[in-house]
């Protein structure tokens, strides 16, 4: 039987400080809100922006309001919105949730430092693992293993290439995220020559670079991440490592469940050596996957943002937001090493879509679909009986979250509470 113990997991209490500490929270849905949390955890004003209605918005823990324009379709206009709120916002640190949030800030850092506090790295270092072409290149310098990958530029170039291919394969975008908001899906898994012909075609038409890689073996439980942040003075001083236990969708899809981890020393080594290679600092993730071919870990891929799973690390213990926070604004130091362990993270409306759905692609069992809810040790991505609204919000906008009428919804400083 499942236990309800800690089903709406609780949030402590904040205690509000007076309006000196702000942080601008851009983007909100379940990235944002595990920051809006860990933010307001300690006092500070919390400035949530985004481009659309989204769930995080109705957070308690919002402090103010105001919508943005769309930091890739208007990077203009989301600039100068920053800049021309730079009087009431001055000396805020911005944090990025999404990948076109901080390509814009990254290529706009030297403009808007004039103004606020930026975590997001220099555009020269963050295109190395946005581009993920770059990050094989970066992880081939600093013999980090990783998945064979092949960059052809052409249909003539993949035809000389096809006898080094073995199905199935995948054919995976050098700009993750223009390729997800082009065709809805992280890459598209092809079985034999005609299909990869086809899905190259129709990625050439579109204007899209892809890499032809191989698919590593093994299930879901076999990817091991860890959530770092470099400091300004270009230390590893917080390490946070997580498994992922299921994915949305399976296979190739973003964590819906995973679970914290006490300290992988090959993975941490592999993240470090790739991290000091590109002189990286800010916060990012790592993904790597064990091969079961070699017994090796493989990088999959380098997230140079705020993750979604943030709010797993805040609750165990590590939380990034605030010692991003008071590095970057305060100038203190904080080194976190020791946490709670085996804590599962649960994003609830996906795993259960997912579980539902997509059961057939994954070799789980009825009681493993159920032991992380089951479990005393688990918290919520949005889910929470403190913080109730966002997700409310978010089972009520899930049919219709891509209207675009719902924008004006949220003017400067509309209160949904």
């Amino acid at each position: 039987m499942i236990s309800t113990q800690n089903l709406f997991q609780p949030i402590p209490n904040v205690q509000r400080k007076p309006h000196i500490k702000k942080a601008i929270v851009l983007g909100h849905d379940v990235g944002g809100i595990g920051v809006v949390r860990a933010l307001a955890m300690k006092g500070i004003y919390v400035i949530a922006t985004h481009d659309r209605f989204a769930s995080g918005y109705a957070s308690k823990y919002v402090s103010e309001r105001d919508y943005i324009p769309h930091s890739r379709e208007h990077e203009k206009k989301f600039i100068d919105f920053l800049v021309s709120n730079s009087n009431k916002w001055r000396g805020a640190l911005l944090l990025d949730t999404d990948d076109d949030v901080a390509v814009s800030i990254s290529k706009n850092k030297k403009e808007l430092a004039k103004y606020y506090k930026i975590v997001t790295a220099d555009w020269d270092i963050l295109r190395k693992f946005i581009e993920k072409k770059e990050t094989f290149r970066l992880s081939q310098e600093c013999n980090v293993p990783h998945p064979k990958t092949l960059l052809p530029k052409t249909l003539m170039e993949l035809t000389h290439k096809k006898n080094d291919i073995e199905y199935p394969c995948i054919l995976k975008p050098v700009l993750g995220h223009e390729f997800t908001r082009k065709f809805h899906t992280k890459n598209f898994k092809v079985s034999d020559d005609t299909e990869l012909l086809d899905k190259f075609k129709l990625c050439l038409e579109s204007g899209t670079e892809v890499m032809v890689q191989e698919i590593i073996p093994g299930p879901d439980t076999s990817i091991y991440k860890c959530m770092v942040y470099v400091n300004s003075r270009g230390e590893m001083s917080s390490i946070f490592f997580y498994n992922k236990i299921r994915q949305n969708p399976p296979q190739f899809g973003m964590m819906r469940v995973g679970i914290s981890q006490g300290r992988n020393e090959e993975v941490a080594q592999l993240s470090e050596r790739l991290l000091k290679h590109s002189n990286f600092k800010g916060v990012c993730t790592v993904e790597f996957k064990k091969d079961a071919r070699d017994n090796q870990l493989k990088l999959m891929e380098v997230n140079v943002r705020m993750p979604r799973m943030n709010w797993l690390a805040t609750y165990c213990g590590v939380n990034f937001p605030w010692i991003i926070y008071a590095d970057l604004v305060e100038n203190q130091q904080i080194e976190v090493k020791e946490y709670k362990k085996n804590v599962y993270w649960i994003e609830f409306l996906a795993d259960i879509k997912n579980s539902i759905l997509h059961h057939n692609k994954e070799n789980f069992r009825l009681h493993e679909y159920l032991k992380p809810y089951a479990s005393k040790n688990k918290t919520f991505a949005v889910l929470s009986k403190n913080d109730l609204k966002p997700f409310l919000l978010k089972l009520m906008l899930a049919p219709i979250r891509r209207i675009n009428f719902l924008k004006p919804l949220f003017h400067k400083n509309k209160s949904l509470a």
